[in-house]
């Protein structure tokens, strides 16, 4: 019995919908596409040192996130299409019906609330270990919309974001490293590295704080056994984080 095979015992879901378990697309892609993003990040790690200062709103900012979200999510279509993977493979089973999607946003929400706990955890570990995650809330701040036109781009953000990071990450990746090392738990550590370190505009303590909520989404994904209430959770987490920031921001309070 298969790895996947044996989580699928575990969770009664269905996490491999192939009959093979053969890649999802060749290994020369998913590592063009690791290369891809890590060189995305290294972009978004300079840049975010300069592109505060001299420049007011963040709307070519956010423009740019959303292009990148959906190239991303095209260089996964394309590796599927090179080896005629089924696309039901990366999403899952999708269960349809009003129904179930209240079920996936409930535990969605359910999910949110105990990753923020444990987030909290080990962002307390980060700073026991010196590695102070104060400057996160510093970075991601400037970049929390302060227009209505910002607003309405950062919810487009924040669904890009929700949809394609989680078909990328959750979806393509972490079954692709599954497959190659064969080993679920590998898979849910792997893609949840690249996945953290993607992120290099929000410096190394961030980036580590996301390798771990990388892995709760993992996690999330094996016990759905499809993205649907990860991309919901995610989508919300976004959206959130940057209405708290506006909301801060523009408090009579702070003025």
């Amino acid at each position: 019995m298969s790895n996947a095979t044996e989580a699928s015992a575990v969770t009664g879901k269905t996490l491999d919908t192939s009959d093979s378990g053969a890649l999802l697309a060749p290994a020369w892609h998913t590592a063009l596409l690791v290369v891809f993003v890590g060189a995305s990040s290294i972009a978004g790690a300079i840049g975010s040192r300069h592109f505060i200062a001299g420049r007011r709103g963040n709307m070519p900012t956010y423009l740019a996130s959303i292009a990148l979200e959906w190239v991303l999510a095209g260089l996964v279509l394309w590796g599927l299409r090179l080896r005629r993977t089924p696309l039901r493979a990366v999403l899952g089973e999708i269960r349809p019906g009003g129904r179930e999607w209240l079920r996936d946003a409930a535990v969605a929400a359910v999910f949110w609330v105990v990753a923020m706990m444990l987030l909290g955890v080990v962002g307390g570990v980060l700073k026991l270990a010196h590695l102070q995650t104060d400057n996160i809330r510093a970075i991601v701040s400037k970049l929390a919309p302060s227009t209505g036109a910002e607003i309405a781009a950062w919810i487009v953000l924040c669904l890009s974001a929700g949809i394609c990071e989680e078909f990328v990450f959750r979806g393509y990746l972490q079954l692709q490293f599954a497959r190659m090392s064969r080993r679920v738990w590998l898979g849910v550590i792997a893609s949840a590295t690249v996945f953290g370190f993607s992120h290099g505009y929000e410096g190394w303590s961030g980036m580590l704080l996301i390798v771990a909520y990388g892995a709760l989404f993992g996690v999330l994904r094996l016990i759905r056994g499809n993205l649907r209430a990860g991309m919901i959770a995610h989508a919300w987490h976004d959206f959130l984080s940057g209405m708290v920031l506006y909301a801060i921001v523009h408090s009579r309070w702070l003025k």
